[in-house]
């Protein structure tokens, strides 16, 4: 199968789904991941995953940011995946500047080794926050 085929699999995967470089530079990413964000592929490679994806400041404790930089930080040191427990990582509106959406993820962050060492990450997140508001909602 030709390289061409791969990225058309990995475009249309139906998950978000971003390549990252080791210092968390996207790569690539599923057509998903742009729909999610609101913007073309264009305009998120090349781009920090921290700063594309940036923390909401209305909530400072938020730990989906920092638990996910550890868990990236994991995936170099150790070549290992690292599945991450249910995480809280809100993502701004793209309609709205600002403003942003309470978001909770199933995400797991594969290394992909070439030559001995981590040559890249799959960040693969699945969106969850039906899940979790489905439960509050029978909770109350």
């Amino acid at each position: 199968m030709e390289l061409q085929n791969y990225r058309a699999i990995f475009k249309s995967i139906p998950a978000v789904m971003v390549a990252l470089s080791p210092d968390y530079t996207i790569l690539d990413l599923s057509d998903e991941t742009a729909e999610l964000a609101g913007r073309t592929p264009e305009d998120l490679i090349g781009r920090d995953i921290f700063t594309t994806f940036k923390p909401n400041p209305s909530v400072p404790d938020e730990a989906g940011p920092r638990d996910l930089r550890a868990s990236l930080e994991s995936v170099l040191a150790t070549g290992v995946r690292h599945v991450m427990p249910m995480t809280r990582y809100d993502i701004e509106d793209p309609e709205r500047p600002g403003v942003f959406d309470e978001r909770y993820w199933a995400i797991v962050n594969i290394p992909v080794i070439a030559d001995g060492r981590v040559d890249l990450i799959i960040f693969r997140a699945l969106d969850m926050t039906h899940v979790i508001r489905g439960a509050l909602d029978m909770n109350s």
